[in-house]
């Protein structure tokens, strides 16, 4: 799977494990996982939502293990597509979502996301060759 590893690689690997293995804590432990996203503890604390957070975070790990899922197919360019539209799609939303409640946190996700976003619209996974 490494035979082909840049240190370039590196930001994508993180992205994609963070998603993979990130987007697995709801199933452990919603409550937390809703507080740490910024949803009020009113909301955290009410069972009938851990399904959604459940389901919607099932659906980010999704996005990582197709990213290394390209990655192990050395598939780079893949990968840097899959980084543009989630990185720009995902911080912009939660940005959204998050900037009347938590400023901080919607801004950093806002920026962090298109940051990634950045890296795949300039194939940086790729690389010129």
């Amino acid at each position: 799977m490494f035979e082909h590893f840049k240190l370039r690689h590196i930001p994508p690997l993180f992205v994609a494990c963070a998603t993979s293995f990130g987007g697995l804590w709801p199933l452990f432990d919603p409550k937390a996982a809703l507080l740490e996203f910024g949803f009020p503890s009113f909301i955290a604390e009410s069972p009938p939502v851990y399904p959604v957070m459940v389901t919607q975070s099932i659906r980010t790990s999704t996005l990582g293990l197709i990213m290394l899922t390209f990655y192990y197919q050395k598939k780079l360019a893949e990968v840097d597509t899959v980084m543009a539209i989630m990185g720009v799609y995902v911080g912009v939303m939660d940005g959204y979502v998050l900037r009347n409640d938590m400023p901080g946190k919607a801004l950093f996700r806002f920026l962090s996301g298109l940051a990634i976003g950045a890296w795949g619209l300039a194939g940086l996974t790729k690389g010129r060759r």
